[in-house]
């Protein structure tokens, strides 16, 4: 495919990559016109993306411009790469948009949006190359774009971006190894790969682990989550829409596909798709945990974006047609509400100037559009029918009781993901009372709604979230996810998401009559007295976070927040224990060795001193013998 500007021709695919660079770097160098082309760079982005994605429907492209060193530097673009480039250049467009009155003066403002421009470039060069090393490229771009990126933030975001680059850097050169591992035992590492390689050996068992460890890393799964809640306290809220909650889960998730079943083929391996549905389950449960304490806004729903990763992995594990669709779909869907989550709660604090969950709340009537932006992300995270996080769970569900036919350690899984949903419509409950309901700060009476570029791009994720679930079946499973898949999808389950959208709306309708004429109608205020005294409007007002305090209370819960809290679980803090110890060891061996060459140098030296005065005598006849010895050495020397 190739498009003729200004009479020069130019393949598409290299345009998705050049563009935003160009538009970026432009923007960036000639600030008074920045906000023009970094518009014309997103928009023609996702106007050629658009292209790509429709011709992919049904073909698919493949170029390989040069090859160096046995190495084939090919684009490959099937229906799987279509989408997800069409939804990269959707979530940045949007985030940039959101980003022009969020930003707006902000200090780093101009370089912030180069490096968005820069990270959509090297995600789109991810998912367009055709071969893993050509892919390690773009992939290692990110990880100085996501430094740059995590470098602009809301106060001093150093360490966050240096905890982020470290865990990023670490699995990345694993997944580096993995890669180096195929080409030296396989040879031609292009993607797809014909036929599939099969995990029969230590070899290929090690390079998938160490890829998937890359893949998983970036898409944020425990146990190397840790820089995510980090970010979360200290980077803006766009930031966090667009790197843990879209990008990364979209460009994660996409390489674990990739992997395990366009080059690998996992689904002769029983024990690696257990370990995958592991790591899954273990994310979805100790992630949500941690969400539910949390009493900063930010950092509760980052630790919901790592635990979202959970149902991903845990579907693709299954290795069940159904299973691994439903883990694409929940990408796709995570994506889609976490970012209108984040979004939301970055007008909130745009406004309030706080995300402190303890000093908001009541903003419903001051902020009614992110009230309804953030409700419909909430429910949809939470598996709340008819909405996509809904159907996509439900898909995962089905996979994980058809996986029931390989291993009998399915209904851990099961309930893992059940009580994952559980746990997180009970967290939803506490953020949406903290920052809409409940009685309002006196400080906030003044509140009004957020600007209209922040509250476009949460609207229309918003309403994907609406009609990804309810026509789920006519838009993104046929025209997105089972069209990307290599196999076709069965489904055992039922479920009419028309007639149960119907059904709730009902529902919704008579439980608002029955508000508005009942308690709504009847309002009572009490006064609270504390030691005979009367306590004001904001001593007594009751705050979100103490739903669920109990919690923290509760025997061995209490110590393992407290650990998790303090660090204990971080995969950076033992990583750096580590280094520091090996650091002080080689530091120690080091210094002995050189102590150790230097005294052995100089006695070295001391005993040829001693030999050459030993031979200085000071007498002629000896100096004469030297000479004539000397000279007999010589000529031997010369002879020979």
């Amino acid at each position: 495919m190739s498009i003729t500007i200004l009479g020069v021709e130019f393949e598409i695919y290299y345009l998705i990559l050049l563009l935003p660079v160009v538009c970026g770097l432009l923007g960036y160098l000639i600030n008074r016109l920045r906000s023009e082309f970094n518009f014309l760079g997103f928009i023609l982005t996702l106007f050629f993306t658009i292209k790509i994605f429709i011709a992919t429907r049904t073909g698919v492209i493949t170029e390989i411009p040069t090859t160096m060193f046995g190495i084939d530097f090919r684009f490959y673009m099937d229906s799987l790469a279509g989408f997800i480039l069409l939804f990269n250049a959707i979530f940045a467009f949007l985030v940039w948009l959101y980003c022009l009155k969020s930003m707006s003066k902000k200090p780093g403002e101009r370089v912030y949006h180069l490096y968005i421009a820069l990270t959509l470039a090297a995600a789109n060069g991810v998912v367009i190359t055709g071969n893993l090393i050509f892919l390690l490229i773009f992939w290692n771009v990110l990880v100085f774009t996501l430094y740059g990126i995590l470098l602009v933030g809301k106060k001093d975001s150093s360490f966050a971006a240096r905890k982020a680059v470290t865990i990023i850097g670490v699995s990345d050169f694993l997944m580096m190894l993995g890669i180096v591992i195929l080409f030296v035992k396989v040879g031609n590492i292009n993607i797809p790969a014909d036929p599939k390689l099969l995990l029969n050996g230590p070899w290929m068992i090690t390079a998938y682990i160490l890829i998937m460890i890359g893949a998983i890393a970036k898409a944020g799964a425990i146990p190397l989550h840790t820089w995510i809640p980090e970010a979360a306290k200290v980077v803006p809220a766009s930031t966090m829409a667009f790197i843990p909650a879209s990008l990364d889960k979209l460009i994660g998730i996409y390489l674990l596909v990739r992997i395990s079943y366009f080059f690998f083929d996992i689904t002769g391996s029983v024990h690696l798709r257990i370990l995958l549905m592991i790591i899954g389950s273990v994310t979805i449960i100790a992630a949500v945990a941690m969400a539910m304490i949390q009493k900063e806004a930010m950092r509760l729903l980052s630790f919901h974006a790592v635990s979202q990763v959970g149902y991903m992995v845990l579907g693709i594990g299954t290795g069940i047609p159904i299973g691994i669709a439903g883990g694409l779909f929940h990408m796709l869907n995570h994506s889609i509400y976490k970012a209108c989550l984040f979004l939301s709660a970055g007008s909130v604090e745009y406004r309030a100037r706080t995300t402190d969950l303890d000093r908001l709340g009541g903003l419903a009537t001051k902020m009614p559009i992110t009230l309804f932006t953030f409700l419909i992300a909430a429910f949809a995270i939470s598996g709340v029918p008819p909405l996509n996080g809904f159907f996509s769970k439900w898909m995962v569900y089905q996979g994980i009781i058809e996986f029931g036919k390989v291993s009998n350690l399915w209904p851990i899984f099961l309930i893992a993901a059940m009580f994952g949903s559980i746990l997180t419509l009970a967290s939803f409950l506490k953020i949406t009372h903290s920052l809409f309901l409940g009685e309002r700060p006196k400080e906030l009476n003044k509140v009004r709604e957020a600007r209209f570029e922040m509250v476009v791009p949460a609207l229309i994720l918003a309403l994907l979230c609406i009609i990804f679930g309810v026509f789920a079946y006519k838009v993104p499973l046929r025209h997105l996810i089972y069209s990307a898949l290599p196999f076709s999808i069965v489904e055992s389950g039922f479920w009419m998401p028309s007639l149960a959208t119907v059904l709730i709306i009902i529902g919704i309708l008579v439980g608002l009559i029955i508000f508005l004429f009942g308690t709504a109608a009847k309002p009572r205020r009490s006064r609270v007295f504390i030691g005979g005294e009367i306590l004001d409007e904001e001593a007594a007002r009751i705050t979100g976070p103490n739903f669920y305090s109990s919690v923290n209370e509760l025997g061995m819960l209490k110590k393992t927040f407290e650990f998790g809290e303090g660090g204990a679980f971080d995969f950076y803090n033992h990583f750096l224990g580590i280094m520091r110890g090996l650091a002080v060891v080689f530091k120690d061996v080091i210094n002995s060795l050189i102590v150790a060459v230097y005294e052995y140098i100089g006695k070295l030296i001391k005993a040829l001193g001693s030999l050459l005065s030993a031979l200085h005598t000071g007498e002629l006849y000896n100096y004469v013998g030297w000479i004539f010895l000397g000279g007999i050495i010589l000529m031997l020397l010369l002879v020979l």
